[in-house]
């Protein structure tokens, strides 16, 4: 059996831990990736304007927020 076949093999099985459909599981992990790429280009953007003002942590931001 390859490896491909083994990962098929997986997919093909209900997730018997959490009792979730397969789309489930897709939507899921679809959600979590745009949000993952979402965070990755606000922080792409904002983190020099950030850096700028001296926000170099989040005790910094919490400070001027607070």
């Amino acid at each position: 059996m390859s490896a491909d076949q083994d990962g098929a093999d997986r997919t093909q099985r209900p997730p018997q831990a959490t009792g979730e459909s397969r789309s489930d599981l897709v939507r899921d992990a679809l959600r979590s990736q745009a949000l993952r790429e979402t965070l990755r280009l606000l922080h792409e953007d904002l983190g020099p304007q950030a850096r700028a003002v001296g926000w170099l942590s989040e005790e910094d931001i919490l400070e001027q927020v607070s």
